[in-house]
């Protein structure tokens, strides 16, 4: 007699079904693992700490000794420090906490009981994502007592800082999916932690070591325009020289065609992060009517280094000399975050479809060493 088994259409059913209170209920369940651990209060409170003391360290020696103006860039300066320190924060946080989610769960016995139950594998993934990402957000929260302060002190809008949490927010759960994915395909936890380090320093460290050492072959040679200065022997007597009047000129140069090599960049949070700032023009330099921070600063260096063609690159007067070109003007503001922020949920949707997948059951291969309960 031959044992009944579930057509394909009806395991999918079952594995893709998402109650709300499934959800809710793996999610409670894995928080309060999680509030249940000292060493959770103490990381957060350490981490409130830091952040409200580097504000302090950096600030009160400029407000004693400083202007108003130059208070005013350096706190836009420390909120820009701040944002990227919170966004380090979660990189070396999530991948710890979400990577060996699933894993941990099976080494420990638990996580066929869930399996057992009426809860579904996408509920379990989900309500895993749910609470490692929550959990990530308990650090963007006890940020906000020391970056507020400073955004207000530097004259950052909020929409500005908007834009700023929610990139952060939306990253940390991409990474929280990839996480997720490694989990649910390595049998070892420390096996899924470790990759899940190696693919968020591959794209925050190597991809832009890879795309700036892709310039060494992306070279062409082509005919632009060039704007120099002349300089003219001073009247004065003494040997110096200053620069009179902006000359134009046609010339065969290399260019660095690193744009062409832009998707590897794509993805990089710190960069995805500097892209939603505020654009900045290219005189940079603290000024009382426009301050700049960090971000802006990576963000107008980005815009150079992926529009190599734009004549600005090969303009070297200054303004105001005489000639200077006004009709240069600055790389047009082409931003990047939409596709790296595309490509992350990409990634992370794909890992979540592979943890649900491989959490269904019945299961019909076991991988090597990998217990059921």
């Amino acid at each position: 007699m031959s044992t009944p088994t579930a057509s394909p259409s009806r395991a999918a059913n079952g594995a893709l079904s998402l109650r709300l209170r499934g959800l809710r209920l793996v999610t409670s369940l894995e928080l309060r693992q999680r509030i249940r651990s000292r060493r959770w209060y103490v990381a957060l409170a350490v981490w409130t700490v830091a952040l409200l003391l580097i504000g302090l360290v950096i600030l009160a020696p400029t407000a004693l000794v400083g202007d108003a103006a130059g208070f005013r860039a350096t706190a836009r300066i420390v909120f820009s420090l701040q944002m990227l320190l919170v966004l380090f924060a979660m990189l070396l946080v999530l991948p710890a906490m979400s990577a060996g989610s699933i894993n941990g769960d099976r080494t420990a016995g638990t996580l066929a009981t869930l399996q057992s139950t009426l809860i579904s594998p996408l509920e379990i993934v989900l309500g895993k994502l749910m609470a490692s990402w929550l959990t990530g957000l308990a650090f963007l929260l006890l940020a906000m007592p020391s970056v507020l302060p400073t955004a207000l002190l530097g004259g950052v809008g909020p929409l500005y800082l908007l834009r700023l949490l929610l990139m952060i927010a939306a990253l940390a759960l991409c990474v929280t999916a990839v996480g997720l994915g490694l989990s649910a395909i390595t049998a070892r936890q420390l096996g899924s932690v470790v990759l899940a380090y190696v693919a968020v320093f591959g794209v925050t460290v190597v991809g832009p070591i890879l795309w700036g050492s892709s310039a060494a072959f992306l070279q062409e040679q082509r005919e632009v325009t060039v704007h120099y200065q002349e300089f003219d022997h001073t009247a004065d007597g003494k040997d110096s020289w200053a620069p009179s009047r902006c000359v134009e000129s046609v010339e065969e140069r290399t260019v660095i065609r690193v744009d062409l090599s832009q998707p590897l960049i794509w993805p990089n949070p710190v960069l995805l992060l500097a892209d939603v700032a505020p654009p900045m023009h290219d005189a940079i330099g603290p000024s009382p009517d426009e301050p700049w921070d960090l971000l802006q600063v990576m963000q107008l260096g980005l815009r150079h280094a992926t529009q190599p063609l734009h004549p600005s690159n090969f303009n070297s007067c200054s303004a105001g000399n005489e000639g200077y070109p006004e009709n240069v003007g600055s790389p047009a503001n082409r931003p990047i975050w939409p596709l790296g922020l595309g490509t992350w949920f990409l990634v992370g949707g794909a890992s979540v479809a592979l943890a649900t997948w491989r959490l269904a059951v019945p299961i019909r291969k076991l991988g090597k060493g990998i217990r059921i309960a």
